[in-house]
């Protein structure tokens, strides 16, 4: 949340407008060529550069009409599937609960290897304040703890079943983390929000609130992953759908890279015309072997 907010801060500082609780509904294309965005309010914006940071399953399907998908990308829907949500869990803990040498990160997997990418089969733990203690109050600890787990197994439930079933999941993923790592975890809880597939989808507007797209069969490298232009004139990707994929790192990387696209296809950037008409062609070829 601090770091977003840094984010939008510098944003806004370098000129940029943030529009909140503005929902794009479809990418304007005129001649072939992205020139704008209609939002659900019914306003236009119209721009020299369109870049979407949704999943190209969003892009290509929804902002744009599915029966206009370019080849390159029903490669890529071919090639790649939509990996599953997460369960996410935010735990306020008293730092008593946790040993003085624990680390920040975790994975348990108690079973076998078998188990690995079954819904709630393995559990990865991130606790930040092990490395900063001021991002919690004093004598608290953060803890992130999420599993995979798949849309449909929230599906079709009414609220008050919805959050039940969110609240036994929960529990019964604690309870392990308290038997294999930290006794005593549930007696220290003092401030607990427990998020499903569907808050991915409706606060990050993930299609099925994926973490993105995973190989459909055995990867043919980084490479067959889509780059950030696209095959609509005008129109940008970026995000864990572009190289180099899923991850803080990676999508921070797909956004750099995207930047320098766009800034050389303005003009801004220097570029050879020879040497640029070259790598575009090759990045053309590449998402053909998607």
């Amino acid at each position: 949340a601090f770091m977003l907010t840094f984010l939008a801060e510098g944003l806004v500082n370098q000129g940029s407008k943030i529009l909140y609780r503005a929902n794009a509904t479809n990418i304007i294309v005129d001649s072939g060529k992205a020139v704008g965005v209609k939002l659900s309010d019914g306003r236009k914006f119209y721009a020299k550069t369109i870049i979407s940071n949704a999943t190209r399953w969003d892009t290509f399907g929804k902002l744009l009409k599915a029966e206009n998908l370019p080849k390159e990308e029903e490669n890529f829907q071919k090639a790649y599937v939509k990996a599953p949500s997460f369960l996410s869990i935010h735990l306020g803990v008293k730092a008593e609960v946790l040993p003085p040498d624990t680390d920040c990160h975790h994975f348990i997997l108690e079973d076998d290897w078998a188990n690995l990418e079954k819904p709630y089969g393995s559990i990865f733990l991130s606790i930040p304040t092990v490395l900063d203690s001021s991002l919690a109050p004093e004598g608290r600890h953060i803890l992130h703890i999420f599993t995979t787990s798949s849309i449909e197994d929230w599906e079709g439930l009414s609220l008050k079943d919805y959050n039940a079933k969110k609240e036994l999941v929960a529990d019964g993923i604690i309870s392990r983390l308290e038997k294999t790592l930290f006794p005593g975890l549930k007696s220290s809880i003092v401030f607990k929000e427990v998020g499903s597939p569907k808050t991915h989808r409706r606060y990050l507007a993930r299609d099925s609130g994926t973490y993105g797209p995973m190989p459909r069969r055995t990867p043919k490298g980084l490479l067959g992953m889509p780059f950030n232009t696209t095959a609509i004139n005008g129109l940008y990707c970026v995000g864990d759908s572009c190289f180099p994929g899923q991850g803080v790192i990676a999508v921070a990387f797909s956004g750099v890279m995207c930047a320098h696209r766009v800034a050389a296809d303005l003009g801004i950037e220097r570029k050879s015309p020879v040497l640029d008409s070259a790598l575009l062609r090759l990045l053309g070829w590449l998402r053909t072997l998607a």
